[in-house]
């Protein structure tokens, strides 16, 4: 366990590690260490399901521990992946604090690898993913790759567009394009640096989440264990995010998921394009899109006026749609 005196104030209990919580790794087809986590209910005859919880940028499984104690007292097991790059999964560079890419393709295949490897003992339940943002639209791509492969999945704000505040965004595309072709694509994003701990952080100046305690979940976790923390993104990672979401807006490709899919769209987001969860619905076989409003990017580290509805909507999408009973 963390040792929590570091902390100007500690974790309640709900963001701390499950009793039954367990770490494991996988070595990916480049001969990188990935980080999985898990837990079953009690007891094990009490499975309904199986989430395969998928973080965002910078996301670890830690961020996820209250979320995940939700499924758990859902009668619903959990299989945790932290992408290539950030949470406890190795780095692509020497500055562990520099989020980087050598393309979402082996996202897709490292996600393919953990599907194969972790969830094999729980194949007599329905499977679902409950994936965020970048996370999000990774599972797109498998999905469009594997429409067999999991029973539904449930997306918030998935990464479909992001939302560039300077430029339009194929104006910020072709830049980055340029950047990674002339020899600079391992620097820092303008404006983006080496993560360090803000003792005073009000939650009006998170654009993330506007619940008074969530908000500030993943930069305590980053306090207390260094090797988790994420400064910014590099030139080549911003490259092959454009490139990606050009490949997952084809229709063509959004046609082949034909996985039933939930969109939780936030009204607030500053972070990702909510229009374009409303333009992939269109080309998505099987698709709902609902708006949340008040919501912020991180929608499970919303305030419970909005997380409590998010919910109650993946209660009843995995119902409905992965046979959960």
């Amino acid at each position: 366990m963390y040792d929590q005196s570091v902390l100007p104030v500690p974790l309640p209990a709900r963001f701390l590690q499950h009793e039954d919580w367990r770490w494991g790794y996988f070595t990916n087809a480049d001969g990188a260490k990935l980080r999985a986590g898990w837990a079953d209910p009690r007891p094990r005859s009490t499975i309904r399901a199986t989430a395969i919880t998928l973080p965002g940028f910078g996301g670890f499984a830690e961020q996820w521990f209250e979320l995940h104690a939700d499924l758990l007292a859902r009668g619903i097991a959990v299989r945790h992946l932290d992408w290539r790059g950030q949470g406890g999964s190795d780095r692509y560079l020497d500055n562990g604090h520099q989020m980087h890419s050598h393309g979402y393709g082996r996202d897709v295949r490292d996600l393919h690898a953990f599907v194969s490897r972790f969830i094999e003992v729980n194949l007599d339940h329905p499977i679902f993913f409950v994936a965020h943002s970048m996370g999000a639209h990774i599972a797109m791509r498998y999905l469009a790759e594997h429409p067999e492969a999991v029973s539904a999945a449930f997306l918030t704000a998935p990464m479909l567009q992001i939302k560039a505040e300077k430029a339009p965004p194929a104006v910020v595309a072709q830049v980055a394009r340029a950047m990674t072709a002339t020899g600079f694509g391992e620097r820092y994003l303008l404006g983006h640096s080496d993560w360090w701990f803000r003792e005073h952080y009000p939650v009006e100046e998170s654009r993330l989440s506007q619940d008074p305690v969530r908000y500030r979940v993943a930069q305590l976790y980053y306090r207390l264990d260094p090797s988790l923390r994420i400064g910014g993104g590099t030139w080549r990672w911003l490259h092959e995010t454009f490139r990606s979401i050009h490949y997952l807006r084809q229709p063509r490709v959004l046609n082949d998921v034909s996985t039933p899919v939930y969109i939780a769209s936030a009204g607030q987001d500053v972070i990702v394009d909510s229009a374009a969860h409303v333009r992939a619905a269109q080309h998505l076989p099987n698709c709902i899109v609902e708006a949340y409003p008040d919501a912020k990017h991180d929608m499970w580290m919303e305030h419970d006026s909005i997380r409590a509805p998010l919910l109650a909507a993946l209660d009843q999408f995995i119902a409905e749609k992965a046979g959960v009973r």
